[in-house]
């Protein structure tokens, strides 16, 4: 650091660092097509002046100490631009944004003195310093006279912190989409600036109409294929009557019918007329990413896959800056991305600064929403007035897009009438309950579960792995899908099942849920635990996909445990179950082509009877710090268990445990943790940690070598099993085994 110079970062003078900030967002805004008023400049020019006091300086020089200096610029800018969002953005820039009440009650205990007037007092002027001024319009020689006497305080604070809110009923929405832009621009240009550097540089939006119809013409010839591309036609070109104004759409076809090339090529032409920022491909699981954004990556030029098992190929060579920043942050750069509901939910909602940074993004962009019946039926109505909110300010288009469409939020339909296949592929049956598993597995062996191709589906992993030893029983050799199984044990069991149909050889898969959304499977009998009705309707549509003459089979009924209690109990809401019930019991039996109007009346009687979220009340109120995720977070009680299959787990978790305080470059320090992280991920698996306790407890003498256990705690909720262990506590025929479940394994 030179003399009388001051740094935001070292070796980054901090006037450089400020102007380039204001120069990003202003990058951010022209793209995006968002508003900048003179107080979001003012913020964002202001935003890191409180690192010219000499204690974060001297952190700087040093790496001791510590300096809050988001708190002294955030005065700064309520006195320059009157204005207590863009004071509040400036205050949570390095944490969260807070609800209203706490800020409020933050600047009304704020203590003009200590806290202000006397840090103020000590931020270095430099000769860099009168350039800030000069931008922001202020002929001073110093940051206190910036500041205003203690009188003109109160007044400020009066106009601004005091009355904040009152009367403000509808406007505090305005006032959360304001903030949540200005917070999201700045958060990402004060980001880029100090790891990167230099402009961002978005790519536009390419749209190749023949590259898409080149891709649909070297598909594999398939049964229906004739009757998709004349499904696929029809919607394209009524997309093309219909689409008018950014807004909500409804795309409504069946499972099978090919949604995911035409949602693409519709949402395509809807970027194409409204001149999009760009498209982002929202899927309900991260098991679906990499299958479409395989399928965008053939459609356009740059596409950007972002979930947390993703990272960024570079053919081995070291990333750049900027592509370390993306990866890092899981920024939105691209022009397309395929993402999970999970983290367009983050970006909505959560107030971690990080998480909103591609909030922005959204605007005028093009949003495809596969599943959106994923999202819990309690959170519709605010999830859906979020939609029109964006839509509405920001120029947003969505396309809500499933075969069974919820009552989300009220859009134009992009199909023309409602589409069929030519016959009805399957029919389903409720089996009245309850029973237990194995007279479940008895009644599906009079089905001819022995000589068909079947899928049987229950709710709970043990279940699952109890049924799929009763099919064991019976002289199958199934294959399962769970949670308990890894996700490269997943991907292999689906190659091997995909190869077997197409070979035309006979296949059993028991599995949970994780089966029932785009998953391009055809079973002729299938069988479904009870659970919400649009789930079973997604299970049946793995049902006779391909519409042979014969019609498919689907069987619905409830199990329960041993002690009588509804396994479907230990996963669903209790509300969700009752109407689906009450359904069943009024259609006993019923065939594909009643199922739109049966989900029809679910919706209905659903949304009669559930209780609204406080997604959207939270918004409206000003409880902007509250977030509502939107599936519960991982339970306390779980660990995640990794099946070290080459014994090289434990220098991987040393990389995990390595201080990031020790690296030089932290960011690098940081990318290699999530590197090893998602590498780790792919061969682990969430469990319980009683479950993994009993093994560890039943295994004490079951030592590999140098006291080494089979199974281990690794800290902070990571468990390793190795050596022998893989094939007893882990098999990659069915995952995790409960140490109560593998003697009866073992048995067979």
């Amino acid at each position: 650091m030179s003399a009388g110079s001051v740094e935001s970062h070292p070796g980054k003078p901090l006037e450089n660092h400020l102007l380039c900030t204001l120069d990003l967002v202003k990058e951010i805004v022209a793209t995006f097509a968002l508003p900048l008023s003179r107080a979001d400049e003012q913020a964002i020019l202001l935003h890191d002046i409180g690192k010219a006091h000499p204690a974060f300086q001297k952190r700087l020089r040093t790496g001791q100490g510590k300096f809050g200096h988001a708190e002294p610029s955030a005065a700064l800018v309520l006195n320059q631009a009157r204005d207590l969002l863009c004071a509040e953005a400036v205050r949570r820039h390095h944490s969260q944004l807070q609800n209203v009440g706490e800020f409020i009650k933050f600047w009304g205990e704020w203590e003009y003195e200590e806290r202000g007037r006397d840090v103020i007092r000590k931020l270095r002027w430099w000769p860099g310093a009168e350039k800030i001024a000069t931008v922001i319009g202020a002929s001073i020689s110093s940051w206190l006279e910036l500041f205003p006497a203690e009188p003109e305080w109160e007044d400020i604070l009066y106009n601004c912190v005091d009355n904040y809110g009152i009367g403000k009923d509808k406007s505090l929405v305005e006032d959360w989409l304001r903030l949540r832009i200005l917070y999201s621009i700045l958060v990402t240009a004060d980001r880029y600036e100090a790891a990167v550097g230099g402009k961002i540089n978005y790519q536009q939006l390419s749209i190749d109409e023949a590259r898409v119809e080149n891709f649909i013409a070297g598909l594999p010839e398939r049964p229906l294929s004739g009757w998709r591309e004349k499904v696929r036609k029809q919607v394209v070109s009524h997309s093309r009557l219909v689409l008018d104004k950014p807004g909500i759409y409804t795309l409504t076809l069946p499972t099978g019918a090919g949604k995911t090339i035409t949602g693409l090529q519709v949402a395509m032409e809807a970027a194409r007329r409204f001149n999009a920022s760009g498209i982002i491909y929202v899927l309900p699981f991260v098991s679906l990413v990499e299958q479409n954004a395989g399928i965008a990556a053939q459609l356009f030029d740059r596409v950007r896959e972002d979930h947390h098992l993703a990272y960024m190929h570079n053919d081995g060579e070291e990333l750049s800056l900027r592509e370390r920043f993306i990866e890092f942050f899981r920024y939105w750069q691209e022009p397309v991305v395929v993402t999970t509901l999970a983290k367009l939910w983050e970006v909505l909602y959560s107030p971690r600064a990080n998480d909103t940074m591609s909030f922005h993004r959204l605007s005028r962009a093009v949003v495809i929403l596969d599943e959106p019946q994923a999202i819990p039926a309690n959170c519709w109505e605010g999830f859906g007035r979020t939609l029109e909110l964006l839509s509405s300010r920001l120029g947003t288009t969505f396309i809500l897009m499933t075969a069974t469409q919820p009552e989300i939020a009220t859009g134009t339909e992009l199909v023309p009438e409602p589409v069929s296949f030519p016959e009805a592929r399957h029919e389903l049956h409720w089996m009245k309950g309850p029973v237990t598993i194995p007279d479940a597995a008895g009644f599906l062996e009079s089905q001819g579960v022995l000589v068909k191709d079947s899928l049987i589906v229950l709710n709970t992993r043990q279940s699952a792995l109890l049924m799929w030893i009763e099919m064991k029983k019976r002289g199958l050799k199934p294959y399962f899908l769970s949670r308990w199984v890894t996700p490269v044990d997943r991907t292999r069991t689906m190659e091997e099942l995909t190869v077997k149909e197409k070979l035309g050889k006979k296949r059993c898969l028991v599995a949970t849920q994780v089966i029932e959304a785009g998953i391009d499977l055809d079973f002729d009998l299938v069988f479904r635990d009870l659970g919400p009705m649009d789930s079973i309707i997604q299970v049946a549509g793995r049902c006779n996909r391909n519409c042979r003459p014969q019609k498919g089979q689907v069987f619905i009924t409830e199990i329960v445990d041993d002690n009588g209690r509804s396994l479907a109990t230990y996963v669903y809401d209790g509300v969700l179950l009752n109407q689906t019930r009450l359904i069943l019991e009024k259609n006993h039996d019923f065939d594909e082509a009643a199922c739109r109007d049966i989900v029809k009346e679910y919706y209905q009687n659903v949304q009669e009877a559930i209780s609204n979220s406080d997604l959207w009340t939270n918004i409206l109120e000003g409880k902007w710090g509250d977030y509502l995720p939107l599936f519960e977070e991982s339970s306390p009680d779980e660990g995640l268990l990794i099946v070290d299959y080459n014994g090289t787990v434990a220098d991987d978790l040393a990389v995990l445990q390595k201080p990031v305080n020790e690296a030089g470059d932290k960011m690098e320090a940081l990318r290699q943790k999530r590197e090893v992280f998602r590498k780790l991920s792919l061969q682990a698996v969430p469990v319980p940690v009683k479950l993994l306790e009993e093994w560890f407890q039943r295994s004490g003498s079951m030592i590999i070598g140098a006291g080494e256990n089979i199974i281990y705690s690794a800290g902070s909720g990571l468990w390793v099993v190795q050596g022998e262990g893989i094939g007893r506590v882990y098999r990659r025929d069915v995952g995790f085994v409960p140490a109560a479940v593998a003697d009866l394994l073992e048995a067979e």
